[in-house]
């Protein structure tokens, strides 16, 4: 997040003007005076820095973090004038409303492109369109915990959200149960489609071919393990480990919790192959740090948003190959890498994997996550009624 004389010059069309200058917070109406600041902050973009810093060692949370705050951050100045150290209950509801249509678009929205990138063109702007209501959502969630530790620091009196959150959770679910579960499971037939596909890429030379053994590796690892795209950048290949004869991934995921999925004999061959690929002994050592997926450019670990664009390149050439059926090809192009962990979950209770090891495996803190792509039972029960005449 840039200082304040920083974000003038993103700013759309040069709207913040020298006059604006007192909106950074020193001042805010929110701001706490009862208690002693916890944080080295004496404006908002002092405040929210010190928020972001929490999460530096996250690369995609810290960027989707910096990307909300932002979006906020300019339209309290733009919108508003009003500084975001002074923003109340009502005026997120404005903001909401903002999200679902930002207007005026030229001043607004631009096209999708890197942000990191672009932001200091003068043709960046902050969004792509409008957003729908599972982003907007997303986006208030993030703007709770910015807050939120901006009152638990007392730089704030209040969070202006606190009072949303009720309604927010009844909204998060009723987009959870509008969206329907096939839309983000592939089915049979696409799911060996899109290994099929996988399969008959060429490999007429050395480029090829170490562009299919990594993305081979990468369909395998995301959907044997249940993975979320972002844990494969930020592990090596240390987090294979055995124990007592058997193999585990040991894995830091989401809120920065550990936990174990086991590794089993498919994955074990996927892995002993990809390794002799890339000429590294067959099986990991402990002390391994090297990429899980690696980069051809540098020593580093391929990022999750290339990692997903070869994900869904492969899924298009799946599409492509279907033009005969618009629903199925339609779906295919709409794949992203987070199907592979709800396909995962699904395949793993069709083939008999009791239900806690599913959670387990997928590291879900409520059952009620994990039933969405558990359905053995809900077949065995639709079987039953089927014994059940009338007339």
């Amino acid at each position: 997040m840039p200082p304040l004389q920083e974000i003038q010059k993103l700013a759309p069309l040069n709207l913040l003007q020298d006059s604006l200058k007192h909106l950074n917070g020193e001042t805010g109406a929110n701001r706490c005076h009862t208690r002693t600041c916890q944080i080295a902050a004496s404006n908002d973009w002092e405040a929210i820095c010190c928020w972001l810093s929490e999460y530096i060692a996250k690369s995609s949370t810290y960027r989707a973090y910096q990307k909300e705050s932002e979006r906020l951050l300019l339209w309290c100045l733009i919108e508003k004038k009003k500084a975001l150290s002074s923003l109340t209950r009502q005026d997120f509801e404005e903001y909401i409303h903002f999200l679902s249509d930002p207007l005026p678009a030229h001043v607004w929205c631009g096209p999708k492109g890197s942000r990191a990138s672009k932001r200091h063109v003068s043709s960046w702007r902050p969004f792509v369109g409008p957003l729908s209501p599972t982003a907007q959502m997303t986006a208030l969630t993030i703007l709770d915990s910015l807050f939120q530790y901006l009152l638990a620091a007392s730089y704030l009196e209040f969070n202006p959200l606190s009072l949303m959150r009720r309604k927010a959770s009844r909204h998060q679910r009723q987009q959870a149960q509008a969206i329907k579960l096939h839309e983000r499971i592939l089915e049979d037939e696409d799911w060996q489609l899109l290994l099929n596909t996988l399969q008959d890429l060429t490999e007429t030379n050395a480029r090829e071919r170490d562009e299919k053994a990594r993305l081979r590796f990468l369909v395998a690892i995301l959907f044997l393990l249940g993975l979320r795209i972002h844990e494969l950048e930020t592990h090596g290949w240390n987090a294979f480990k055995q124990i007592h004869g058997d193999w585990w991934f040991f894995v830091v995921g989401k809120g920065d919790k550990p936990g174990k999925i086991p590794v089993n004999p498919a994955l074990l061959d996927e892995v002993i192959r990809f390794r002799l690929h890339l000429n590294l002994p067959p099986l990991p050592a402990c002390d391994e740090t090297i990429p899980l997926i690696p980069s051809w450019h540098h020593q580093h670990a391929l990022g999750a948003r290339q990692m997903g664009y070869l994900l869904k390149q492969l899924a298009v050439k799946a599409a492509m190959s279907i033009a005969d059926n618009p629903s199925r090809a339609n779906k295919l192009k709409c794949f992203s890498p987070h199907w592979l962990r709800h396909l995962s979950a699904s395949m793993q209770d069709r083939v008999g994997i009791r239900f806690g090891h599913i959670k387990a495996n997928h590291r879900h803190e409520s059952d009620e996550t994990t039933r969405r792509y558990v359905h053995a039972i809900d077949k065995e029960r639709h079987d039953d009624m089927k014994k059940l005449q009338f007339f």
